[in-house]
């Protein structure tokens, strides 16, 4: 029977499928579904439907639900759910709808605040949906599970309401030796104050204030993490609205973002400094993991890059989930006769040099690439020539017109071509071009099976390969 891994997070819950040998699509077309749920008028929307309401909606969201998994009587009870558990139920069965068809076992990675009582619900949760759970292990636990260098061992990651650090311990075997979970500074803090900044600098030069209306600030929310992306490699980024008949822009700096993160950045800083002071003193320096929640906040790197001695690793998006797969059947190998037990220890795995911020994988899959997009059921063949997609009428071919939900589409919207051995999306819009939800920083490398969309909600294309690459 086929495993499954799953990272639980609220900032987005991800898969990993032992046949496909990667994160799966657990919410529509995207890889996360983060933890959020909206009651509807007929059902309760969660995951990625409710996520893109959450400002719309900001008195019905409901995203503490996994944070706080209990069974305690909700303020504010709701047609669809009395308590914490049941919304998680909802959500938890929402990706398994998408996700089961890839296998029947699965392995879960916990947050480290989990405790025995989070995992009892979680267990009643699989089993009312018919789901095999082989076991637990903590997401810190496996997502280190690979080859690292010496040093003090610290996994850093961040949830919606929270930020966690844990201290790996290596004698004989990986464990964990004491963790620290920050309560109130998540994600949700620091997106709450980069909005607020990138509506501060709206107002301070344009007057237009995208905070007004619910609809301009649930915008700002959907078009943050393109934003964090650019950052990530540019020092500034141009940022365009539109509020009623007219176009506002400004120029969006790191530097605004680092202060804005400083103080949550500062104090995981601090933190770190402490569990250095009083577990690695005979070590020669701290070892940081970062997941990739963590890693691609603007301006973190180079707050944690100031610690002496420190060597600092960006782990891959689902390096838990795939961590399980990578072991497998070796978690539990030794436990064969317990009900879904808790591991607290993998085997320590080989050290060996390793340059900063490049960890070991697995050897590159060789996947089939994809020879056409598929957009309203015609597929439209790549090739060397740049295929623009867009609102430009199509001339000779050499483009795919978006119709329909058009919204925040650009004329030029992004181009795809071949490029010798790979299939390249550029981005050239005003409103951000998505890969599998995920924003595209300038340029990015194409999948078969991913989807391209362009807009808000917008229009999908999907990346297929025909048997026959002459094929039109």
């Amino acid at each position: 029977m086929s495993l499954l891994g799953l990272e639980l997070s609220d900032a987005g819950i991800l898969v990993a499928g032992s046949i496909s040998t990667g994160l799966l699509e657990v919410d529509g077309s995207s890889v996360e579904s983060p933890g959020f749920a909206l009651p509807e008028k007929n059902r309760l929307a969660v995951g990625v439907a409710a996520e893109r309401k959450a400002h719309l909606y900001p008195r019905q969201i409901l995203n503490h639900f996994w944070d706080q998994l209990n069974t305690e009587p909700l303020e504010q009870p709701n047609p669809f759910a009395h308590n914490h558990a049941e919304i998680a139920f909802e959500h938890f069965a929402h990706i398994w709808k998408t996700v089961s068809r890839h296998g029947k076992e699965m392995i879960i990675a916990v947050p480290g605040f989990y405790t025995p009582d989070h995992l009892g619900l979680i267990l009643g949760i699989t089993r009312e949906l018919s789901i095999s759970v082989k076991g637990f292990v903590p997401l810190p636990l496996i997502a280190a599970s690979d080859r690292l260098p010496q040093g003090l061992l610290l996994h850093i990651d961040m949830h919606l309401h929270r930020f966690e650090i844990t201290c790996l311990q290596r004698k004989g075997q990986l464990s964990q030796q004491q963790y620290l979970s920050s309560e109130g500074n998540g994600l949700y803090k620091l997106y709450r104050g980069w909005v607020d900044a990138i509506a501060e600098e709206f107002v301070r030069r344009t007057r237009f204030d995208p905070l007004h209306q619910a609809a301009t600030e649930q915008e700002l929310y959907d078009r943050l993490p393109g934003v964090l992306t650019q950052l990530g490699q540019n020092p500034s980024v141009h940022f365009e609205m539109t509020g009623g008949s007219k176009v506002y822009h400004v120029t969006l700096t790191r530097e605004v973002f680092y202060r804005k993160g400083a103080p949550v950045f500062e104090e995981i800083h601090r933190h770190i400094g402490r569990f250095y002071e009083r577990y690695g003193k005979d070590e020669p320096g701290p070892v940081l993991l970062l997941t990739d929640r963590v890693g691609r906040l603007p301006g973190i790197r180079d707050t944690l890059a100031a610690i002496e001695n420190c060597k600092i690793f960006h782990l891959q998006p689902g390096a838990g989930a795939m961590g399980i797969l990578r072991l497998g059947d070796q978690l539990f190998e030794q436990q064969a006769g317990s009900i879904a037990p808790f591991l607290r220890t993998l085997p320590l795995p080989a050290e060996e040099p390793i340059a900063d911020g490049v960890l070991p994988g697995q050897q590159p899959e060789v996947r089939q690439r994809p020879t056409h997009i598929l957009y309203r059921n015609l597929a439209y063949p790549i090739t060397e020539k740049p295929l623009i997609v867009g609102l430009e009428p199509v001339v000779d071919k050499s483009g795919i017109q978006i119709r329909g939900q058009t919204a925040g589409v650009s004329r030029k919207h992004c181009t795809v071509r071949l490029r010798g051995n790979d299939i390249v999306l550029a981005d050239h819009s005003t409103y951000g071009t998505f890969v599998n939800e995920k924003p595209v920083a300038e340029k990015t490398i194409l999948s078969l099976g991913q989807i391209i969309r362009v807009g808000t909600p917008g229009e999908e294309l999907k990346l297929i390969a025909c048997v026959n690459t002459d094929e039109t």
